[in-house]
C-alpha cells in the first residue's frame, strides 16, 4: 500500500469512528436490561414487500416481466432496481437485480456470496429477525432479458437465458447517519436487539464493505431493525474496502443470548451444506431452473457450471472460516468476556 493510500485510510477511518461506529472505552459492557422480546406489531415483516418464505416461492421460476429498470443510487457492482410483474399470480414486486459475471464468480461483489449470506442467517435467526432480504439466482429467458440488455449473451454456452441474482427491495428503510450509538445500545433494548444480531451476522460472514448504503435501518424508531443489503465482499474476500471500519469484528457492547444459544446448537454438517447455497439445472430446453441442492461438484470453488448444472455457494475453506468464527465467539462468551442479554 502506498503512503498516500495509507494516509487516506487513516483519515477516513478516523472520521467514520468519530461518527459513532467505534467500540467505546472498555470494550464489552453489560446492558441495563434483561432478555428482549421482539416488538409486537400487526405486521411481523413491516419492511418486506412480501415475507421471506413467500418471496422465495414467488422467485422460483415463475413467468416474469421486467417492467421498470433504473440503476441504484448506491453501489458499484452494476445493480439495477427492477419492478418485476409475475403473470400467473398478478403481482408486481421490486428487486435489486445484478447480472452474474461470465465466470459465475467475482473477486469483488460475488453473487454466490450474496446468496450464501442469505442462507447462512437461516441457521441462527428467525425469519422475523432476518438481516438479509431474500436473495436468489434466476436465469431469465433471452426474450425477457432482451429489452433490458439487447446485446447481452448467456454466461453458459448453449443456454437460452441470462443468470442474475435478485434481492428483494426492502420498504420504509433508510441509511443511518450513525449506525451504532453505544449509549443508546446500553439503554434501549429494541435498538440493542437488532443491532446485536446484525453484528453477529456481519462478524460470521466477515463482512468487509460496511460503507454507508450497505447497511439500512427501519424508519420506525420503535423497531429499528438493521439490514445488510450488500454482502458480496465477505467470507475472506481480498482485496476489500479498507477505507471504512468494517463490521467483520464484534463492535457492540453485548450480544443477544437467544442468538448465541442458536449458534451453540449449530452443527458443522448444517453449515457445510452452504457449499451449494443454490442449484439450477438445464430443463432440456436451455433454460436453467432452480432444483433441489445436491453435493458440491467441486468443494474448492464456490461457483461451478458442469453438464447442465449450476451451483453457487461457499468453498470448503470459506465454510471452515465461518465455523472457526462461531467457535471463537462461543469461547469468548463462555470465558465471560462478552455479556449477554
Amino acid at each position: 500500500m502506498s503512503t498516500a493510500a495509507l494516509l487516506r485510510t487513516v483519515v477516513l477511518s478516523s472520521a467514520f469512528l468519530a461518527l459513532g461506529c467505534a467500540r467505546g472505552p472498555g470494550g464489552f459492557e453489560p446492558v441495563a436490561f434483561e432478555a428482549v422480546a421482539r416488538p409486537e406489531r400487526p405486521d411481523p415483516f413491516p419492511n418486506w414487500p412480501v415475507p421471506p418464505t413467500e418471496a422465495e416461492l414467488i422467485m422460483q421460476d415463475r413467468p416474469a416481466e421486467l417492467r421498470l429498470v433504473e440503476r441504484t443510487e448506491q453501489g458499484v457492482g452494476g445493480a439495477q432496481r427492477v419492478r418485476v410483474f409475475f403473470e400467473d399470480i398478478d403481482q408486481e414486486v421490486t428487486f435489486k437485480l445484478k447480472r452474474i459475471p461470465d465466470d459465475l464468480d467475482g473477486m469483488n461483489n460475488a453473487p454466490r456470496k450474496e446468496i450464501a449470506a442469505y442462507e447462512l442467517q437461516k441457521l441462527f435467526l428467525e425469519p422475523e429477525d432476518y438481516v438479509v432480504p431474500t436473495t436468489m439466482a434466476r436465469c431469465i429467458p433471452l426474450e425477457r432479458w432482451e429489452p433490458f440488455d439487447p446485446d447481452d449473451v448467456p454466461q453458459i454456452q448453449g443456454a437460452r437465458c441470462v443468470l442474475v441474482v435478485a434481492a428483494l427491495w426492502l420498504e420504509d428503510v433508510t441509511m443511518p447517519d450513525v449506525l451504532y450509538e453505544r449509549e443508546r445500545f446500553l439503554k434501549d433494548p429494541v435498538y440493542a436487539r437488532y443491532l446485536a444480531d446484525f453484528n453477529v451476522f456481519s462478524y460470521l460472514i466477515e463482512h468487509r464493505d460496511t460503507r454507508q448504503g450497505n447497511a439500512l435501518v427501519s424508519k420506525d424508531p420503535g423497531r429499528r431493525q438493521v439490514f445488510a443489503i450488500d454482502n458480496g465482499i465477505a467470507f475472506g474476500t481480498f482485496p476489500y474496502n479498507f477505507f471504512v471500519p468494517n463490521w467483520d469484528r464484534l463492535r457492540v457492547a453485548a450480544l443477544r443470548k437467544e442468538t448465541v444459544e442458536r449458534l451453540r446448537s449449530l452443527r458443522y454438517m448444517e453449515l457445510n451444506k452452504l457449499q451449494v447455497a443454490q442449484q439450477l439445472s438445464d430443463d432440456g430446453t436451455g433454460l436453467y431452473r432452480m432444483v433441489r441442492r445436491g453435493s458440491a461438484l467441486d468443494s474448492r470453488v464456490g461457483a461451478e457450471a458442469i453438464d447442465g448444472v449450476v451451483q453457487l455457494g461457499l468453498t470448503k475453506s470459506e465454510i471452515d472460516g465461518v465455523w472457526q468464527r462461531v467457535q471463537k465467539l462461543l469461547r469468548r462468551v463462555d470465558a465471560g468476556e462478552i455479556p449477554l442479554f
